[in-house]
């Protein structure tokens, strides 16, 4: 098999791998029973979304609970005045240190990472990077088998072509042809699922789709 048919095969490879993500789990979509993990009744989800097959722990005491409602207080407040908190991030360090608390840390995940003005800096790059990796990045074989490998004991990521796979499968492609010096490592899934996990309340059905909203 010479270059060109080499070529021209993983074009078609990509175009059947991308066809797949592009139309989730539809009616007819070709999904082998070993792709989707088995569900049962006696399974056990967490408070984070894992999947266990032993009874949990009990959730936490009396006292756990009203500390992190206390600090969810201190929190709010500190969101009130976050431009004060950016200018002194002195006390913000010490907070960030003892933890976020659960019910808000996507929100102040987003606020660290400055997504707002960097998505408006960027307005438009992630679709256009989208669109350029699913006709030509040369990763997409290796990224498909990784969505299917990753945190595959999560609610969010159990279903094969479901919502948040399309979702992981679209950034890590564009990032593949985003940023051509590291492109895509073994790795990188695990990193973009978390952030996905954390972040999920902003993360609309578009983004599995077409991208962030």
């Amino acid at each position: 098999m010479n270059q060109e048919e080499l070529l021209q095969r993983a074009a078609e490879e990509r175009a059947i791998i991308v066809n797949k993500y592009e139309h989730g789990r539809e009616e007819g979509a070709q999904i082998d029973p070993w792709e989707d993990p088995s569900f049962e009744i006696y399974h056990v989800t967490d408070r984070y979304g894992f999947i266990h097959d032993q009874r949990m722990p009990m959730r936490k005491d009396t006292k756990e609970i009203q500390v992190e409602m206390e600090r969810e207080k201190k929190w709010l407040k500190m969101a009130k005045e976050w431009d004060n908190h950016k200018r002194s991030p002195e006390k913000l360090r010490r907070r960030i240190y003892k933890g976020i608390p659960d019910s808000l840390r996507g929100t102040f995940w987003s606020r660290l990472l400055n997504l707002e003005t960097i998505k408006e800096e960027q307005k438009g790059k992630y679709e256009e990077m989208r669109k350029i990796a699913m006709k030509w990045s040369p990763d997409i074989r290796q990224i498909d088998l990784d969505v299917n490998r990753t945190y595959r004991d999560h609610m969010m990521f159990r279903e094969r072509y479901g919502l948040k796979q399309q979702a992981l499968f679209n950034i890590l492609g564009a990032y593949s042809v985003y940023n051509r010096e590291i492109g895509y490592c073994q790795g990188m899934s695990q990193i973009a699922a978390l952030l996905l996990m954390i972040l999920h309340s902003r993360i609309s059905k578009a983004c599995a789709i077409s991208g962030p909203p």
